[in-house]
């Protein structure tokens, strides 16, 4: 027949039991908390990207805009088409 284990031997062994799914849990919560940092850096930085492209962008346009005699407040001249010949 088998004995049952002491009672200080059982108290001990579900003691390390529990330390040692509280360290996963914390360990787990630490990996969580420095997921969400990560992603929180990520979206910062996607966003400050696609401020970055669109600033950009307006530049060039502008840039694009002022250029060339129309920049000076001449108007261009279109040359009128030639009228065609009827049949």
């Amino acid at each position: 027949m088998s004995t049952l284990p002491p009672n200080d031997t059982q108290r001990d062994l579900e003691q390390r039991a529990l330390r040692n799914v509280r360290g996963l849990v914390d360990k787990m919560e630490d990996l969580d908390a420095h997921d969400s940092r990560t992603q929180r850096r990520y979206l910062a930085a996607i966003v400050v990207g696609g401020l970055l492209v669109c600033v950009v962008l307006a530049v060039l346009l502008w840039f694009f805009a002022h250029r060339g005699p129309a920049a000076d407040g001449q108007l261009i001249d279109m040359a009128k088409p030639a009228p065609a010949a009827r049949p």
